[in-house]
């Protein structure tokens, strides 16, 4: 048994990633036309905040970010634990000499800049160390682990099995059935395959919110320019007069609030070692249970997530008093505008982060995506097909062609968008969603409702020169038609 299972370990490490690519031609489905039926292997999420006691309206950001939903482009990936509070966990000198968090004077002295246009807020936990502490968070809690177990199913009695995989891989059930793949090299291909598809897709975002006074923000702003500027008189360069005049009237300007958002990206870490220990090691089901192994994947630290990078935002909470919402909701709807906005900003800076989306049609070019994944007029993506090598089983995607996003054509898919038409136009929200405003969950309700039900005009933000007839519940691309076709996924490039 031993002995097989070694075998095992050792084809998932020796077996080449890449062979002669064959397509596959023959499995492509008939173009769906809803994007939901649109089937394909999405990277997986899981969120968690900070739980900052000190942030003005902690309560209600934090209860939104609970019920918010994922974004769609992701598998729903949570954990059960979705906050914590910083603050008591320590940190030592060592702690951040080993973390290389010492700074330079002048790294030092741009950070605490930047801190400054968070407007002076409350600031209960260093942000320096603010990584340090979601690392210790992380071991203290087996994030990564319970993270590998939610993709083995693990159950009580500590088994494993693939259905989960499967599921949301489309994979053939006997060929991910792990006794199946010790004897057969398709097998092995599958489970493979699988783990460089979706468990090595495997993400995790932790935010912290500020509920920000735009006027704090503005002063900041303008202080930091001037600042700026001494720096560059300093070294004889010139600063545009106009420049220093916008800073004044932005100043002059601002008012309301806002909530912002830091958010700090993390991949789960699977490679073919890792996989092969879990296999070797931890793996058990029905048929092979092993208590020293189930006690093994208990306490193991093997799984880690690696630090990409981060990543900050901002939403504006809109006036309440034209429309007839509530305050609270309208602050629920910033805290998951800034969300999403942050989401869009780590998709563009960190390639690794870029998720797929289906095209919905091939003429004319389109795809659910818009406003929400921070798309711009003239934004440009690549079309794949997903081929799939015969002999090997294992899934690359070929490039086979370009698209960018058409002028004025461009879906307004944020969540609460109809708010954000009622402040433009200055019109009250439609009555059914004002009748049911009476109480700040019936308000946030009626707002989760509509998120997935969404049609709505181009903003006056981004309508130009192309004038849409009727609304919008899809964003078209410029691109040679008739070469793509619904089903086919686009990665954006810049």
């Amino acid at each position: 048994m031993k002995r097989s299972l070694l075998s095992f370990c050792f084809l998932l490490i020796c077996i080449p990633s890449l062979f002669a690519q064959v397509a596959n031609t023959a499995a492509v489905p008939a173009p769906p036309t809803d994007a939901k039926a649109i089937k394909y292997r999405r990277s997986s999420l899981h969120m968690i905040m900070l739980d900052d006691k000190g942030l003005v309206n902690a309560d209600l950001i934090k209860r939104t970010f609970i019920r918010m939903p994922i974004p769609d482009k992701f598998n729903n990936h949570l954990l059960a634990g979705r906050s914590f509070d910083p603050k008591p966990i320590s940190v030592t000198a060592e702690e951040r000499k080993l973390m290389g968090q010492k700074q330079s004077f002048a790294e030092s002295k741009s950070r605490n800049l930047g801190g400054k246009l968070t407007g002076g807020l409350v600031d209960t936990t260093n942000t320096e160390d603010i990584p340090i502490k979601i690392e210790k968070y992380f071991n203290a809690n087996y994030v990564a682990r319970d993270l590998v177990a939610k993709w083995f199913n693990r159950s009580e009695k500590g088994t494993f099995d693939m259905k989960l995989i499967g599921e949301r891989g489309s994979y053939d059930a006997s060929a991910l059935d792990i006794a199946t793949a010790k004897s057969s090299k398709r097998g092995v291909s599958a489970v493979a395959d699988a783990g460089e598809e979706l468990i090595n897709n495997t993400f995790v975002v932790v935010t912290r919110y500020n509920y920000v006074s735009m006027e704090n923000v503005a002063a900041a702003a303008k202080k930091a320019g001037k600042f700026a500027a001494s720096l560059m008189a300093a070294s004889g360069n010139t600063i545009d007069s106009k420049v220093l005049a916008a800073g004044d009237s932005l100043t002059s300007q601002a008012t309301g609030y806002a909530v912002e958002t830091n958010s700090y990206l993390y991949k789960l870490v699977w490679n073919d070692s890792v996989e092969a220990v879990f296999y070797q090691s931890y793996w058990i089901d029905e048929s092979s249970y092993d208590e020293a192994k189930k006690r093994a994947f208990d306490t193991t630290h093997l799984f880690t997530l690696q630090y990409i990078g981060d990543a900050h935002a901002r939403a504006n909470v809109l006036a309440s008093n034209r429309m007839g919402i509530a305050q609270d909701t309208l602050i629920a709807k910033a805290t998951i505008n800034s969300f999403e906005a942050v989401i869009a900003k780590l998709q563009k800076k960190y390639e690794v982060f870029r998720t797929k989306t289906p095209l919905l049609s091939g003429d004319p070019i389109t795809a659910k995506i818009g406003l929400k994944e921070g798309l711009e007029a003239g934004d440009k993506f690549e079309v794949l097909e997903q081929v799939l090598d015969e002999k090997t089983g294992r899934t690359t995607y070929k490039r086979v062609g370009k698209i960018k996003v058409k002028s004025g054509m461009i879906w307004d898919n944020r969540f609460g968008a109809e708010y954000d038409q009622a402040a433009a136009t200055g019109q009250p929200v439609a009555a059914q969603s004002t009748a049911a405003v009476s109480t700040e969950e019936a308000s946030m309700d009626d707002m989760f409702s509509k998120a997935s039900a969404k049609s709505q005009p181009v903003s006056g933000a981004t309508a130009v020169p192309t004038t849409p007839v009727g609304p919008i519940d899809r964003t078209t691309f410029i691109g040679e038609e008739g070469s793509f076709y619904s089903g086919m996924l686009i990665r954006q490039r810049n």
